[in-house]
């Protein structure tokens, strides 16, 4: 555990840094030719099975997959690096194993972090991670819980901007990102594998 929270911390300030650092430099990326983008997103969200003994409860109460959308939010730093922020909901519905009650579940992940983007033209691969902040509401007739927990994840895909006087982005990733909640002594997973695509202006 302290392990987890030192690493935690190291990656936060590493991240920190890298931002002060390309702000005071660089505050655009002439090599994309734009300073940051403004995107809608929707893809496909796999939350992965829990360690022993919850193990894939979720899957049997929530389903395996769901709905993913949100903002992006990101601008230029220095180096072909940009920072971004992607703020995102999840909704769920399921049933109880044991009552078959009727139980609802709200993701909303908070995501900052640095990626490397390549510029090839009108391609633009480009790869990345950062630390995670989920927030949780899960109610049904036993009860209702709100809470947190951090994270983190890695992310990889590729922009296409057919044409520099059209600011009009296609953004198309793949994500995966490791968070879990500790309850009575049991982790339970919320992070999972993500994929998806995006439409965005630059500016």
């Amino acid at each position: 555990m302290k392990r987890r929270l030192y690493s935690w911390k190291l990656g936060t300030v590493i991240l920190l840094t890298l931002v002060l650092g390309g702000v005071i430099t660089a505050p655009a990326s002439a090599a994309t030719g734009r300073q940051g983008s403004v995107e809608f997103i929707m893809g496909t969200y796999n939350i992965s099975a829990s360690p022993a003994p919850v193990g894939n409860l979720f899957e049997k109460i929530y389903g395996k997959a769901g709905t993913i959308r949100g903002l992006i939010l990101s601008s230029a730093l220095v180096w072909n690096l940009d920072l971004y922020f992607e703020l995102k909901e999840i909704n769920k519905s399921g049933k109880l194993t044991y009552s078959g009650a009727k139980t609802t579940l709200l993701l909303i992940p908070i995501s900052l972090g640095l990626r490397y983007v390549q510029p090839l033209g009108f391609i633009q691969p480009y790869i990345g991670g950062g630390i995670d902040f989920y927030l949780f509401y899960e109610n049904n007739p036993i009860g209702s819980i709100f809470n947190y927990v951090r994270g983190s994840h890695f992310l990889g895909g590729l922009y296409l901007q057919f044409s520099r006087s059209v600011p009009v982005l296609l953004n198309v990733r793949i994500k995966y990102t490791s968070a879990t909640f500790n309850i009575n002594d049991r982790q339970v997973a919320l992070g999972g594998l993500e994929y998806g695509a995006g439409l965005g202006l630059a500016f």
